[in-house]
């Protein structure tokens, strides 16, 4: 038998009903056999208060009947108990228990009318009930069913009674019976007023559960939109995180056309960006498409109607992609079994900088919101190449930058040499005797060369860290190896100058990833500034400690001049020297903070200063620990 649903045409056959509409059918067929366990109870206070009030009827029979009622309730409820939730969420199953509740009622409601007086029985319009239950919980021709059922009932009782083949019943009140409707020429007329409040009520009932199930299933379609676009705006969130995880172009393309394809369900997405000039549209990227497709392939747009149209701001779709003056490259498309393409365009503040196209062999395959969706998408890629684009431009300009500060600082290194190597002939007199004046005025000229010299070298070493930086090569570097190189290396300047100067290293710090170089030239940067502007009698302290298994801190601690506070945002800014430090020292660089943080940040660690001005600095410098063989990070003991 097929199973229609309540109040439609809909047939279980022809479609699946909406799980909010079975989960309410379910809690109402439920609901009805929780509200039954009070109609015993119901009915013998009703008859009490009858009783009460003079009424006189057959009550062993009425008690009998509400025994049977609670009788056959206490099988429903072990029948909901063995239900399966598979048959909770079939309109069959619930249909099957509703039948059998109904049928029950109905023949416990018939004995109670048999017993309470035929056609005139109060009892006769809980029927009313029941039928509003069947156009709720049964198809729509079910509520009508019964209500005939109902009206044929009554009438088969009290033309019974008529007939002398049953016993009548009366209800008394004292010792005077109550005037029967078929005892009078009023039956027909009540039967008749009766059946069409019956089937008024199935009517009612029947066309309210029609347009409630309506509603609902509009509610679940919805439902299933909202999901589904949810789905496909998480999926969108997801592929933003992916593009922005890349830098270079192509690896953004392949993340885009590969996840767009996975969130579409289709075949293939392509993109296809337009020249400067505009007058050819590249294909750059590709997912799902042959490769003898898109390779060495481009559109000369002036001779493609269709990709003026889409450069223009228009999206296409079709399914039929063997039309030659709509497609270029048609018969390749054919011959992949590609029947429905998409295209949108790619637009970034208004300049169309591409195409984007979906691809898949179901005929028919885009609806208005895959277009609506794949034009968002678009603007998202859109962004992700700009931005690609960008990043590039700007590495290039970065390494042309970084060559040309090559080009100079090597030119200008060698003439610098020479000069002071005719300085330090000058200044050892090999040209003759020098006055105390003259001698001075090359140890001026000598100091300076040697600072242009310092700054050139620094230089040369920032353009090449540039591109050393990004990957530099990295080792486990034991952290008690370098403190006893660090304090070799400042010892004997630190006496100089009668600075307390001590390096010192917690126990069980373990070994740091990092280039040795670089480490190293870092630690001489920090260290020879903080000796440098430190006071005679001062006292300097570096530190290097573990605050967690997979960090290692290295702290550079000063009692020096301090820093401004004005100057702190800028200290790590190329050739910039802070205020105290220019008047304290004349000469300098001040490109040694800018080459430690960039070879910090090189080696995913991080730098930090704190300062106030005439009560010292100190540097923080934090580096990730090297990893064991097996990939763990070293632990301090």
């Amino acid at each position: 038998m097929k199973m229609r649903l309540p109040g439609t045409k809909q047939s279980v056959s022809g479609g699946v009903p909406p799980p909010l509409f079975l989960e309410e059918l379910k809690d109402r067929s439920r609901w009805f056999v929780f509200l039954r366990l009070i109609v015993p109870p119901g009915i013998l206070i009703a008859a009490g208060i009858a009783d009460l009030l003079g009424y006189r009827f057959h009550i062993p029979a009425i008690l009998l009947i509400a025994g049977i009622i609670f009788a056959y309730n206490l099988v429903f409820l072990v029948w909901i108990r063995r239900m399966s939730p598979g048959q909770w969420q079939s309109p069959e199953g619930i249909a099957k228990f509703t039948y059998w509740q109904l049928g029950a009622d109905y023949g416990a409601l018939l004995l109670l009318i048999y017993f309470t007086g035929g056609a005139a029985s109060p009892v006769l319009f809980f029927f009313i009930f029941h039928i509003i239950l069947a156009a709720i919980l049964l198809p729509r021709i079910y509520a009508y069913i019964f209500a005939i059922a109902v009206a044929a009932g009554v009438f088969l009782i009290n033309l019974a009674k008529n007939l002398g083949w049953a016993p009548l019943h009366q209800v008394y009140y004292g010792a005077e019976p109550v005037l029967m409707p078929w005892q009078t020429p009023l039956f027909m007329p009540h039967l008749l007023f009766f059946t069409a409040s019956l089937l008024i009520t199935a009517f009612l009932a029947t066309t309210i559960m029609r347009l409630f199930y309506l509603r609902v299933r509009e509610l679940d379609a919805q439902r299933d939109n909202l999901a589904a676009y949810n789905e496909r705006f998480t999926t969108l969130f997801s592929l933003v995180e992916a593009m922005g995880a890349f830098r270079q172009l192509d690896p953004v393309l392949e993340v885009a056309t590969r996840e767009l394809a996975s969130v579409m369900g289709v075949r293939a997405i392509s993109v296809k960006l337009l020249s400067e000039d505009g007058v050819w549209l590249v294909y750059r990227g590709n997912f799902g498409l042959p490769e003898t497709f898109v390779q060495k392939k481009s559109v000369e747009v002036k001779k493609s109607p269709l990709n003026q149209r889409i450069i223009e701001g228009e999206a296409f779709v079709t399914g039929d992609v063997s039309r030659p003056e709509m497609f270029q490259f048609g018969e390749d498309l054919a011959a992949a079994r590609i029947r429905s393409v998409l295209f949108v365009p790619m637009v970034v503040e208004q300049k169309t900088i591409g195409v984007l196209g979906a691809y898949c062999r179901i005929p028919g395959r885009f609806s208005r919101n895959d277009i609506s969706f794949f034009r968002l998408a678009a603007g998202l890629v859109a962004i992700a190449i700009e931005n690609s684009r960008s990043y590039e431009a700007i590495e290039n300009f970065t390494a042309e930058r970084s060559r040309f500060m090559l080009r100079v600082a090597h030119n200008l290194r060698a003439p610098l040499g020479a000069v002071l190597g005719m300085l330090e002939l000058l200044r050892e007199e090999h040209m003759g005797s020098l006055t105390a004046e003259q001698a001075e005025y090359l140890r001026r000229v000598d100091r300076r060369t040697r600072t242009m010299l310092d700054m050139i070298n620094q230089l040369m070493t920032l353009a090449t860290s540039r591109t050393a930086l990004r990957q530099p090569e990295k080792t486990s570097l034991d952290v008690y190896w370098l403190a006893g190189r660090v304090e070799r290396t400042f010892q004997s300047m630190a006496a100089e100058r009668n600075i307390d100067f001590a390096v010192r290293a917690s126990d069980g710090v373990p070994p740091v990833s990092g280039n040795a170089d670089q480490i190293e030239q870092v630690l001489e940067n920090l260290g020879s500034n903080a000796i440098k502007y430190t006071p005679e009698g001062g006292r300097v302290r570096i530190l290097f400690s573990s605050p967690s298994a997979n960090k290692i801190m290295i702290t550079v601690t000063d009692t020096g001049i301090g820093i401004p506070e004005n100057d702190l945002p800028q200290l790590f800014s190329e050739f910039f020297r802070a205020e105290n430090a220019r008047e304290k020292e004349e000469l300098g660089t001040g490109l040694g903070l800018a080459i430690a943080r960039e070879i910090v940040e090189s080696h995913q660690g991080q730098i930090t200063v704190e300062s106030q001005e005439g009560s010292g600095t100190t540097f923080v410098v934090t580096l990730p620990a090297a990893a064991d063989d097996k990939g763990n990070t070293h632990a301090g003991k």
